[in-house]
């Protein structure tokens, strides 16, 4: 046929599978041998460079390559030695020594492959950086995989990666600081410059209408008996029945007053009428609630800024000791002494205060009226009407003829005051039930009645003024 001059590829990869066979018979013949123990196989031959595979990075702390041919052959094409235990970015925001070849497309090397380069070689660590200043290929692998970053930190010219402390990184992962009002900023609702009142009477800002007239920016009576609550066998069977249709106070005024903090016992700024106390139940019940008009955060720590407060002014019921039960009678003296009880828990029982049973029910009466998203209206239909307990966002104060309850809605969750805030806007068209009672735990407690009630109607809190403290 022909001597084969050319060298064809056939020819080529002819005699590189031959010398391969070469090798796997010779390696059984040593293996075979009387002295296999201590044979010297560091006196095998490589073979020719281009049937290598590639070096583990993991020996890369010599000028030199060390390899084993034997183990190459046994690896049968092992591709998780070229990956490092860490090659994800660290808290430092740097790659680790060595990098696996999934980043090596990340950086940038030089153009020249044929620099022979160690990376604990000082003097060609000038060598490996082509005109532009990057780096070239440590001299063990080709710059196709891994770029030679071991070495890279002696360099004038760093190539790194966008590390975690990075201003783009720091823009994604910074999170919304809470809100916080600072001194002398100004508020739209609070400069309106509007007159700031002065020790006015109570419950003079809002007027009183009946309950059937239809009115805007008023209050009004109603029974006890539109709310529902824990009936006397509620511990059997959990269902609720309409409450008693009466009430320990009864309502003669509110008032609606702006301001930019939010103002703790606030009976001491209004004039009250002057009624005598008899016995231990005072003839007053102040309810104030606070409520925020600045923006909602998740990591929310302040809890204060302008804001609005609803006061309710209640008296006491002229039938108090003839209508009500006596188990809620005393329940509502301890509740104004802030006497302990008993609770009966696992592993121990545990002392609370009966204030902690103070308990909330509101209703939106026109939910048909407002204009609400369908998912704003499926959530109003399903959480109308639920009671909830106060604490902790609730404080007492006590005074000459009065008792205050002040109930501190800047203080809840994030969910109810992102819920109330999208709402804020449509408070003006709301006509608002709002009641409170003592939540029954027992059987002696129940059935459940009603300490005060009121409804409130359509009030726009923007035509109100501010409060001097």
């Amino acid at each position: 046929m022909g001597v084969c001059g050319s060298k064809p590829k056939g020819c080529v990869g002819m005699k590189n599978k031959l010398n391969l066979q070469k090798k796997r018979r010779r390696r059984r013949r040593i293996k075979g041998g009387p002295h296999h123990p201590s044979i010297n196989r560091n006196r095998v031959e490589p073979s020719d460079p281009k049937d290598l595979a590639f070096t583990n990075p993991s020996f890369q702390g010599s000028s030199e390559a060390w390899f084993d041919p034997d183990a190459m052959i046994d690896s049968d094409g092992d591709d998780d030695e070229f990956y490092s235990v860490q090659d994800d970015v660290s808290q430092a925001g740097s790659l680790s020594n060595v990098v696996t070849p999934r980043f090596s497309n990340q950086v940038a090397y030089g153009n020249n492959t044929d620099s022979q380069v160690s990376c604990g070689d000082s003097q060609n660590e000038e060598q490996s950086r082509n005109e532009s200043g990057s780096l070239h290929s440590c001299g063990f692998i080709s710059n196709t995989f891994l770029p030679c970053l071991a070495c890279d930190e002696s360099l004038d010219v760093k190539k790194k990666p966008p590390s975690l402390t990075g201003s783009n990184t720091k823009k994604k992962l910074s999170i919304t600081p809470s809100f916080k009002w600072k001194e002398g900023q100004e508020n739209p609702i609070l400069s309106l410059g509007k007159p700031i009142l002065q020790r006015p009477i109570a419950g003079s800002q809002v007027k009183c209408s009946p309950l059937e007239k239809k009115m805007a920016e008023c209050w009004s009576r109603i029974e006890p008996n539109i709310f529902k609550v824990r009936g006397r066998t509620f511990l059997r069977d959990k269902k609720k029945e309409f409450a008693p249709n009466y009430a320990a106070y009864v309502p003669f005024g509110v008032d609606v007053f702006l301001c930019p903090r939010k103002i703790n016992h606030i009976a001491r700024f209004v004039e009250l009428p002057s009624v005598d106390s008899h016995g231990e139940i005072p003839p007053i019940l102040v309810v104030n609630l606070q409520i925020p008009l600045y923006p909602a955060a998740i990591f929310q720590n302040e809890y204060d800024g302008p804001g609005m407060s609803f006061v309710f002014y209640f008296k006491l019921s002229e039938n108090y000791e003839e209508d009500l039960p006596l188990h809620f009678r005393e329940n509502i003296r301890r509740m104004i002494a802030n006497e302990m009880e008993r609770i009966k828990g696992f592993p121990i029982d545990t002392n609370a205060s009966l204030r902690e049973r103070l308990k909330i029910l509101g209703r939106v009466v026109n939910l048909d009226d407002l204009e609400l998203s369908a998912t704003e209206r499926k959530l109003m239909y399903a959480y109308n009407e639920k009671p909830v307990l106060s604490r902790p966002q609730h404080e007492f104060y006590s005074g000459e003829n009065y008792f205050e309850i002040d109930l501190d809605i800047h203080r809840f969750g994030y969910i109810p005051r992102k819920g109330f805030e999208t709402f804020q806007d449509r408070i003006k068209n709301c006509v608002f039930d709002f009641g409170l009672t003592l939540q029954g735990n027992k059987a002696e407690d129940l059935p459940e009645c009603i300490l005060c009630c009121l409804r409130v109607k359509e009030i726009d809190y923007t035509n109100y003024c501010q409060l001097s403290i």
